[in-house]
């Protein structure tokens, strides 16, 4: 992940790391260079330094500069419209009046934060004011001149200023109506106004936005100022008059009344296969609604032209589509356009996938993959032939006549057989996902008849995935290409070398993760792909339209190569003032990029080029040769845009395309004036950097709120042709120090590969909610023959997906007949009835099931032998093992990839005990014998105790434990043992201010722990929180699952009328927590409403727990002596068959009725004495 300086680094690591979400507040990034401070951002950081303070003796860059001052109200750059597009981004050329003026300033920050920067027409200098509200800035224009537009580009903006104007220095005027005060939005801002003759233009700030609740100055890098009334003029004018009638095949500017002199173009189209660049128009399926930009330039002086922000403009369909009509298929990203026909198409086991003849060639492979993943789908395996369709087929086609769609957009139509067409092979086999999309969905295997037309709304729709600091097999790799294909994202970034702040297992502290013959060695030893395994990563990406992107990141992040020769540069830097640095650079591309068997066989490199520390203009002169090198090659370089932090003279090519990540270092505006195509990989939307912040994806805002126009503080217009898509990326900077594997990893991505693919082909849709999308989202899920998440679906009520009681060997009495087979195992004695033996070293039962995905558990009755050896296995499978003994510690404990995790409990040898474990998404839970010993191993330093259940065999291959086994069942879900019935779940709640809406009070009582869904105070010590039982209720128990910003002492306090409140805690009522998961346990108490109550926070941020949970009384041990009874009773009823069954049968079922109506095992008791 890119690095950024950070802010009060001993604070914010112990506290903002574990609390920053996917998006966070803009307070996390700050000034003021006066303080001298370092600050961390919710970003991604390629390295973070170990400490504050200069880094390889060279001095830090100024403070990483950020956009303040947003509403509270909502969240940091609220929702995409077409207004913000229109004022954020509106682009022109012309005359800034105000450029080495003179300027005035009532005060400044530091002396060399001057009012002469903001006039300097550099983006990364500014002034920055003196800390009072009422602070002022003006510049002199030189002369009277009629303007209409003043542009500040904020660096720290205000919470509202005023923009005034004087002819004579003295009588000042206010371009806004009424004395109008601006409610200032940050980022570039714009603000017009009607003609205005001023010789001075001013800047009166009125009050200003805090920081993380700390008021600076105001600051911002260019105050600007323009005259294009006549050129907004005529955009507002064809804004008004551009509408297209049914029929209309060109877009006609002449209703907006175009004077002589000017002339009106289509610069933008966000839906170009309905209306491309040169006005025509194709007649979609139904109506279209397009994104236009327009361009205004002036006939007599060509350096004056105004771009508009985004025009919507709707095209009237071919048809309408009504409620009697099939509704449009669920599938993700989806479709552009649908219009519903009538019935259903099944696929059937006599179908087939039938390929025009005359496009064998070039389908053959699409159809095969399809066949292939159909038969993962459905279990259904058709041939694949070519000729005519017929009903019930697939039908695939390449057809010309569609070339408007693209390469990847298709036509997909369904009637008594599917049909899809393609100018291209991609499009067609793209449109295999669509129909394998929807078949998952529905068990009768059909799909709605209709008609789609599908297409792109962004070029390049990505996922980079850093495998330097944390290795990814190349299985895992080559999953992933078939997940994006099924996603449609087309383009995976592979970045192969960077640096870790705490080494490898190996000592290393730097990888470079592919094989080199040239300089033989510098591969990592610790992990890294050979050539060809890269190569043929390339051709499968080839075949499923996914385009694998290699990056090599220099002249920093170099440590790998610096490590291998220590002369070409200092620790991660290289010295690229010395030529032979430069050439070992070149070599190093010139090794995959050349030859008949070269490595890098697609058409696009990433070359890194970020946060270098050394000398601007040779780092521009260095990326200019890398450029044109690559180029040279025949390929198109991809790089890190940053060329706000190193601004200069030396030119760069723009041959290459520039991913924007971090605006205070590059911005987009920048970028596409500069003449580059961008990415939008912007760090606080895009990046997770797993265990420090930013762990997940927020896909809820991602979904609502954000498109690849939309960084933090610049929004460009729909359809502003440079902007070529977007890249969400998996940094691990600490993911290897932390436990990360491969499963959790994708835990992470999985939901934002799903809501970031959604935005980048379709775009913004307001008739389909969140919830819904997240409903599709889970059913879609894996893409066929790459199961990735390990999860099984099972047809009974309890989710039971094994049940291995032994009564019949190996049979599973669970009814989905997964059952075992056991190798060098006895039939024995059980705990009940009978049990199985596992006698040491090959000694397992194999079961049908390789893993089980976050969400499960497992229990079973053990009774281990005396002698049984280190690392004592009871379960295993390539996901991990689960063992008696972890290491030489004796106690019980699990493996995944080469991490351990280790309880703090030895099973007992010689005696039977039951062992219950949980596994989710955060960590994994022990139970002894049900409750006698309780042990939550979750997200902790040193590591992320984290479990894919391995369940390919109980025991193990080389080194089972030793002992006797017995009921050994295995769940789809993490089964509540103790608690019973949540008491608050779904109840009414309140709760003092939130840090935002959206971390509202009822997130706190949905039953959901994902990161988003939470309650998040104000940033202060006694916020407190409510919930309403609804009822009075006797309660006893109160569990709080708290995000990383808990409170360090709170009262937890009941009441029965909302007004008369007790303490459920003995003296003050003050509890002391540390944090993670709080289980506070009192006597009975009667309560209608239970209230949290902060005192004293332990962050900077406020109190924010998942859940708060309420419980009645504890019925553990009642439940326990009447087990206690019905194991007396057993034997007693071998005469009486049936009654002994049905005790069997619940003792078999120990612990799972521990929260349930235990009247039933009363009267079964009662019956059996």
């Amino acid at each position: 992940m890119k690095k950024t300086k950070m802010k009060a680094l001993s604070t914010l690591l112990a506290a903002a790391v574990l609390l920053v979400p996917a998006v966070q507040p803009a307070a996390a990034l700050a000034k003021p260079e006066a303080q001298n401070m370092m600050m961390i951002s919710a970003m991604g950081s390629k390295d973070l330094p170990s400490q504050a303070g200069e880094e390889n003796g060279q001095k830090p860059p100024s403070v990483t500069d950020a956009v303040y001052g947003q509403d509270s109200g909502a969240p940091p750059n609220g929702p995409l419209d077409d207004e913000a597009g229109l004022n954020a981004a509106s682009a022109f050329s012309g005359t800034n009046l105000a450029l080495h003026k003179p300027v005035f300033a009532s005060g400044n920050e530091v002396d060399y934060l001057n009012p002469e920067l903001a006039v300097d027409g550099k983006g990364n200098t500014r002034w920055s004011s003196a800390l009072q509200d009422d602070q002022w800035f003006y510049v002199d224009l030189g002369e009277p001149q009629e303007i209409d537009r003043v542009v500040i580009r904020w660096q720290t903006p205000a919470d509202s200023y005023k923009i005034l104007v004087s002819v004579d220095g003295e009588s000042w005027e206010n371009v806004k109506e009424n004395d109008g005060i601006i409610t200032c939005k940050g980022g570039v801002e714009t603000i017009d106004f009607s003609v205005r003759q001023a010789r001075y233009v001013k800047f009166q700030g009125v009050k200003r936005a805090p920081v993380e609740g700390t008021l600076y100055g105001y600051s911002f890098y260019e105050f600007e100022v323009y005259q294009l009334h006549d050129l907004q003029t005529i955009i507002d004018n064809v804004s008004a008059a551009l509408t297209v009638q049914p029929g209309q095949t060109k877009l006609d500017w002449s209703a907006a009344g175009v004077p002589k002199g000017y002339q009106v173009s289509l610069y933008g189209s966000d839906r170009q296969p309905v209306i491309d660049l040169d006005g025509q128009i194709r007649t979609p399926l139904v109506d279209a609604k397009v994104n236009l930009i327009v361009q205004v330039e002036d006939e007599k002086d060509p350096n004056r032209s105004l771009l508009s922000g985004s025009i919507p403009v709707v095209v009237p369909g071919l048809h309408k589509q009504t409620p009697d009509r099939n509704a449009e298929p669920d599938v993700i990203p989806s479709l552009q356009e649908w219009y519903g026909d009538t019935g259903r198409f099944t696929l059937k086991k006599s179908s087939r996938i039938v390929v025009n003849p005359q496009d064998e060639s070039a389908l053959r492979n699409a159809a095969e993959l399809t066949r292939e993943d159909l038969l993962d789908v459905t279990g259904y395996d058709l041939k694949v032939v070519t000729g005519k369709p017929k009903a019930g087929d697939l039908y695939l086609s390449i057809d010309p006549s569609l070339t408007r769609l693209g390469e990847e957009g298709n036509r997909f139509k369904v009637g008594d057989y599917v049909s899809i067409a393609s100018m291209s092979a991609k499009g067609t086999f793209y449109g295999t996902r669509t129909a394998l999309q929807i078949i998952k969905q529905h068990p009768d295997r059909t799909i709605p008849k209709g008609e789609a037309m599908d297409y792109p709304k962004y070029a390049q729709r990505g996922l980079m995935i850093d495998v330097a600091r944390k290795f990814y097999t190349i299985d895992f790799l080559r999953s992933y290409v078939k997940l994006l294909s099924w996603y449609k994202m087309n383009t995976f970034q592979i970045h192969l070398n960077d640096d870790v702040g705490t080494p490898f297992a190996d000592g290393t502290t730097a990888a470079f993760r592919l094989e080199s013959t040239t300089y033989p060695g510098l591969a990592s030893p610790n992990g890294h792909y050979t050539k060809q395994e890269f190569k043929d990563l390339q051709l499968l990406g080839m075949e499923y339209g996914v385009n694998v992107i290699p990056e090599i990141d220099t002249p920093g992040h170099s440590r790998a190569f610096t490590s291998y020769n220590p002369a070409l540069g200092n620790d991660r830097g290289l010295d690229i003032t010395k030529p032979e640095t430069v050439q070992f650079v070149k070599s190093l591309w010139d090794e995959y990029l050349d030859g008949n068997d070269r490595t890098f066989i697609g058409p696009d490199v990433n070359i890194g080029t970020d946060e270098y520390g050394g000398n601007t203009e040779v780092f521009r002169g260095y990326m200019d040769t890398l450029i044109k090198h690559i180029n040279s090659k025949g390929k198109h370089p991809q790089l890190w845009g940053e060329l706000t932090q190193h601004n200069g003279t030396t030119p760069i090519s723009t041959d290459a395309t520039m991913t924007i990540w971090h605006e205070p270092y590059g911005s987009p505006q920048q970028a596409v004036d500069l003449g580059y195509d961008v990415i939008n990989a912007q760090n606080v939307y895009m990046y997770i950097v797993p265990t420090l912040y930013g762990d997940y994806l927020n896909s809820q805002f991602i979904y609502n709120e954000w498109e690849p126009i939309k960084w933090e503080t610049t929004t460009l217009p729909y359809g502003h042709p440079r902007v070529k898509g977007g890249m969400f990326c998996l940094w691990n900077d600490v993911s290897e120090a932390n436990g990360l594997s491969m499963d959790d990893s994708h835990e992470r991505l999985l939901p934002g590969i799903q809501a970031v693919s959604e935005k980048m082909w379709t775009g913004t849709r307001d008739d389909r909610s969140f919830q819904k999308f997240e409903q599709r989202a889970k059913a879609i899920a894996d893409a066929p023959n790459a199961d990735m998440s390990h999860k099984i679906t099972v047809s009974n009520d309890e989710n039971k997906v094994i049940s291995y009681l032994f009564e019949n060997k190996f049979k599973d009495e669970s009814g989905n007949r997964f059952d075992g087979k056991g190798v060098n195992v006895d039939m024995t004695d059980g705990k009940y009835g009978k049990g199985v033996r596992l006698n040491g070293g090959k000694s397992y039962i194999q079961t049908p099931i390789e893993s089980l995905g976050f969400g499960w558990t497992v229990s079973m009755w053990i009774k281990p032998d005396k002698d049984n050896p280190d690392n004592a296995v009871l379960m295993e499978s390539p996901a991990g093992t689960l063992k008696l003994k972890q290491g030489s510690s004796g106690k019980l404990g699990f493996t995944k990839e080469h991490y351990d995790s280790t309880f703090n409990y030895a099973v007992p040898e010689g005696k039977w005990t039951h062992i219950t474990l949980k596994g989710d998404k955060k960590g994994v839970t022990l139970f002894v014998n049900l409750d006698e010993y309780v042990e939550r191993l979750e997200e902790q330093a040193p590591k992320l105790n984290t479990l894919v259940l391995p369940t390919l065999r109980i025991g193990s291959e080389t080194n089972a434990f030793k002992g006797v086994l017995d009921n050994v069942m295995i769940y789809n879900t993490p089964i509540e043992l103790m608690s019973g019935e949540n008491l608050a779940l779904h109840q009414a709640t309140e709760s003092s201010e939130t840090e935002f809406p959206y971390y509202s009070s009822d997130k706190a009582v949905d039953g959901d722990t994902s990161p988003l869904s939470r309650w998040s105070s104000a940033y202060v010590d006694d916020a407190w929180f409510l919930v309403d039982l609804g009822d009075t209720k006797d309660i006893s128990k109160v569990i709080i699952k708290w995000q990383g910003a808990y409170a360090e002492k709170y009262q937890l306090l009941v009441s029965t009328d909302k007004t008369n409140w007790t303490h459920v805690s003995g003296g003050d009522g003050t509890i002391t927590s540390k944090g993670t998961l709080d289980t506070i346990t009192f006597g009975p108490r009667q309560a209608k409403y239970v209230k949290f109550q902060g005192i004293k926070r332990a962050t900077v941020f406020g109190n924010s727990f998942f859940e708060f949970e309420v419980y009645g009384p504890d019925r553990i041990q009642e439940y326990k002596q009447l087990i206690a009874q019905m194991e007396e009773l057993l034997p007693k009823t071998d005469n009486n068959g049936k009654l002994h069954k049905l005790l069997l049968q619940v003792l078999n079922r120990y612990p799972y009725d521990a929260t349930r109506d235990l009247g039933p095992m009363r009267d079964l008791i009662a019956q059996a004495k």
